[in-house]
């Protein structure tokens, strides 16, 4: 887990109370230079040491560990990373390696702000302050309560691809990942994973943005593209294949990472097949050849592992607006020369052939057209429809499904004994930026993105879902299932009580970890909300939009 802020307030409570026990000690060569409360000087004091010091412009040393952590340096900026270990009881140590050619001793002091909540989430750098002979340097250090990865690519890859800051690596290049695993949870022998991998940016219509979202495959050598190397990354699961997700458009950095594990929370096996039909956001601070890279969300992605593929079962990704649900008929796609198959436009097949369009057709096509209730329910599981009825609905979807048109869905065809023709689908969500108010308004926003143009009371138009077709066709029992689903909803994961714990829990990740901060600091063209009010207008805005949904559901007959 996160530290969320009073995990941090404690951490900054042990901190005191080792300092003034004397328990807490930085190292130099392994050997105990002073006590903490003696590393820090006055202003007069490093006033003096710049007179009679030559100041160096670079680190005398970037080999530093804190705690067992070797802290990444950001040359750029001159900013050395501590991702904060919640307190086990050790003692937080730091070790600086003289990485030079004098062999010479090399002190540390510390300057400036005190490590507190406080300095944390308004990104405070402490400085740090090395000398070596008649040589010093000032840096600072930035501490974070998130995991941090970084991403090497070699310089002469950078060359190759003609790269700059943004690294928009448009296929798969090389580089080597390092993870380093901060959460309180963590049970293993080593927080550090390091690994061969390549990696491309991803993304539609954020493609273009700065901060790029990435796919990231482990591998168990670089040059070898083929041989995968898998991983539990943050305990997220064992895989090689991640995706590394920028909210760049988003101005408080949470909507798909909430939405989606929203969505986990609710429909995670609660189907015929007890699969988990969707995928775990964890946030982390992204590093790109050490340099600072901003605020990014771990995840895996949707594929044939998320929805328990078996043989003859099949995956597909909707990608556009294609009213293709309601076809009567498979299009025609004719390859050049001559060739080719029947499709479903709009639909990629993730898993399977491109004869497994067929079964997907005739399952929306009953789905749509059937007079049927029991044919109708015949075509999908109805725990899933409702689920994602239900989720649809609360969140304000607008990019997912509006009126009749269906988008940014994922559509598995799997084995059933109670399926038409033997088959069901299952559905899940993705690509969630656009909700709880947030949407694409032509000629307005930021980025595409308009903050809360929608408000709570706004209720997302839906004719397209099978419980939509359910209750069209007078169905006796889909009212009486969408509310007992929805009640118990309210009285667990939905509550108001659960709701605003969770939010409050993001909003420890998001902006008391400094990290918001940091990505405001460093992409300052993206869209980003006031700081100082938080997310505390995003959970106002999800318990209105709870009440407006108490009042629909309680309306249905």
């Amino acid at each position: 887990m996160i530290l969320n802020r009073k995990q941090v307030s404690i951490f900054v409570v042990i901190i005191s109370l080792l300092v003034l026990s004397g328990g807490l000690y930085f190292y130099t060569h392994g050997k105990t230079t002073r006590q903490f409360d003696d590393l820090y000087i006055s202003d007069k004091k490093l006033d003096s040491m710049l007179h009679s010091y030559t100041l160096s412009q670079s680190p005398l040393s970037t080999s530093i560990v804190m705690n067992g952590q070797q802290l990444i340096y950001d040359y750029n900026d001159n900013i050395f990373y501590y991702s904060i270990v919640p307190e086990d009881g050790e003692f937080p140590t730091i070790t600086v390696f003289n990485d030079g050619s004098t062999g010479k001793k090399i002190n540390v002091f510390a300057h400036g702000a005190k490590l507190s909540a406080e300095t944390i989430s308004s990104n405070t750098p402490i400085d740090i302050i090395l000398t070596d002979g008649d040589s010093m340097s000032v840096s600072s250090l930035a501490c974070t309560t998130l995991p941090v990865m970084n991403i090497s690519v070699s310089a002469e890859t950078v060359n190759e691809l003609g790269l700059d800051e943004t690294y928009a690596i448009s296929d798969y290049a090389p580089c080597e990942m390092y993870l380093y695993d901060n959460e309180s949870d963590f049970e293993g022998a080593s927080r550090v994973t390091t690994s061969s991998a390549k990696i491309h940016m991803r993304g539609g219509t954020t493609i273009g943005a700065p901060q790029h979202s990435y796919r990231l495959s482990l591998l168990k050598k670089a040059d070898d593209f083929d041989k995968k190397n898998k991983a539990n990354l943050l305990r997220l699961r064992e895989d090689d294949d991640w995706i590394l997700f920028s909210a760049y458009s988003d101005y408080e950095k949470i909507r798909t990472p909430f939405c989606m594990n929203l969505w986990q929370d609710i429909a995670a096996g609660n189907n015929e097949w007890q699969v988990p039909n969707s995928n775990q956001y964890k946030y982390i601070e992204l590093f790109i050849n050490n340099r600072y890279h901003g605020l990014y969300a771990l995840t895996y992605p949707m594929d044939k592992k998320v929805f328990s593929i078996k043989d003859g079962e099949s995956l597909f990704k909707k990608k556009d607006w294609s009213g293709t649900e309601f076809s009567q008929d498979l299009e025609y796609f004719e390859y050049e020369g001559g060739g080719g198959f029947y499709y479903l436009p709009g639909y990629s097949v993730e898993y399977g052939s491109s004869d497994d369009y067929e079964p997907l057709h005739e399952l929306y096509h009953t789905m749509a057209y059937s007079e049927d209730v029991s044919e109708i329910r015949s075509t999908c599981d109805i725990d899933n429809a409702i689920d994602l009825w239900l989720f649809y609905k609360l969140t304000q979807a607008v990019d997912n499904v509006y009126a009749n048109q269906v988008k940014n869905l994922f559509s598995c065809v799997k084995h059933s004994e109670t399926g038409m023709a033997g088959y069901k689908v299952l559905f899940a969500p993705w690509d969630m930026d656009q909700t709880f108010g947030n949407r694409f308004v032509d000629g307005q926003g930021s980025h595409g993105i308009s903050s809360y143009f929608n408000a709570p009371d706004w209720d997302l138009p839906m004719e397209w879902s099978p419980v939509y077709f359910l209750m069209a066709k007078g169905d006796p029992d889909i009212v009486a299932q969408v509310k007992s689903r929805y009640s118990s909803l309210r009285a667990t994961q939905w509550s108001d009580e659960e709701m605003s714990a969770l939010i409050d829990d993001y909003e420890s990740t998001i902006y008391d970890s400094g990290a918001f901060k940091r990505t405001m600091n460093r992409w300052p063209d993206g869209n980003y909300y006031e700081e100082a009010i938080g997310l505390s207008d995003f959970k106002t805005f999800v318990l209105e939009r709870l009440k407006c949904m108490d009042s629909y559901i309680d309306s249905l007959q």
